[in-house]
């Protein structure tokens, strides 16, 4: 683990790792075959990954309903309207949704890459990258369709505990690992993970911490932006100063989760967030920031007296 005050990664290797998931792939073509299938398989699975956790997410929220009220409450989280007009916003294609569980797409950018035939390789990864995309925008918002009816049937508190089942049954079991990896290693993840959530990224060092500037982030950012909290999905608004808005109401659904999943719980057992992230007020789409401190045992009340920028 890095002390604070000591810099890690040179200026180079930050901007490698704000750049995007083409780009990688890009540079490491000239580095050979062996070099270039490793990173695609990592961009790949990044992707992957995040789409997997919408579906794990779905699933552990449908639990939290049909546990605490049956199957009439399940009934009532059980609208598949957000998602199907979700899909025609996003343009969701039959191929998509035909190639979604099909590793062969990805095996054939692979082949072509042994083959030499860059540009072909990479028209295949544009390819699969838009389709993923597209995916990845249902998904997320099918997450916030369902947190979405939770929060309409039973109000915030129900929608606090309901995050705090799911966070602790799926992301949260990654935190005790998390926390004790070298700094720059953390940091090389979480960018990574960030450009699986299809955000534009700036990745800067200071003494005491990584910061990762999302331009806009992959989820509630992006979403904002897309209309899904308008006319276009009629997702919902958390209006409470409540511990999901921080108490700063209103904010997107989606984005309540954050102040469960990385304030609320990690406080609660460790003392500091996990990490720090730096939320736009209000329903704004403005850049929001992951602060990863090099120690973060050491992260200081300050940098999250306040959760939102």
């Amino acid at each position: 683990m890095g002390e604070a005050g000591e810099r890690l990664l040179s200026s180079e290797e930050l901007a490698k790792l704000s750049q995007p998931p083409r780009a990688d792939l890009v540079d490491a073509l000239i580095d050979g075959s062996d070099a270039a299938i490793e990173v695609f398989r990592r961009i790949d699975r990044a992707y992957r990954n995040f789409i997997d956790g919408f579906g794990a997410w779905i699933a552990t929220t449908q639990r939290f309903v049909a546990d605490n009220y049956g199957i009439d409450g399940l009934a009532q989280v059980g609208s598949a309207d957000e998602a199907y007009r979700s899909a025609l916003l996003h343009r969701l294609t039959d191929e998509d949704v035909a190639g979604r569980h099909q590793p062969v797409r990805a095996d054939n950018i692979e082949e072509l890459i042994n083959d030499g035939d860059h540009e072909a390789a990479m028209a295949g990864f544009d390819a699969l990258e838009a389709s993923y995309r597209r995916i990845h925008d249902v998904e997320r918002d099918r997450v916030a369709s369902v947190l979405s009816q939770v929060y309409r049937a039973w109000g915030p508190d129900v929608l606090e505990a309901c995050i705090r089942f799911a966070g602790e049954q799926t992301l949260l079991g990654w935190m005790p690992h998390d926390v004790v990896r070298p700094a720059e290693v953390r940091v090389r993840q979480w960018a990574g993970m960030q450009k699986g959530n299809f955000a534009d990224i700036t990745v800067t060092e200071t003494d005491d911490a990584f910061i990762i500037t999302l331009h806009p982030c992959g989820t509630c950012g992006r979403q904002v932006s897309d209309g899904c909290y308008g006319e276009n999905l009629d997702l919902a608004v958390v209006a409470e100063d409540h511990p999901l808005t921080f108490g700063t109401g209103p904010a997107p659904i989606y984005r309540t989760h954050v102040a469960v999943m990385h304030y609320l719980i990690p406080i609660e057992r460790t003392g500091v967030p996990w990490p720090v992230i730096q939320c736009p007020k209000g329903m704004d789409a403005e850049p929001c920031r992951v602060m990863l401190f090099k120690d973060p045992e050491a992260t200081p009340p300050e940098a999250y007296g306040f959760a939102t920028s």
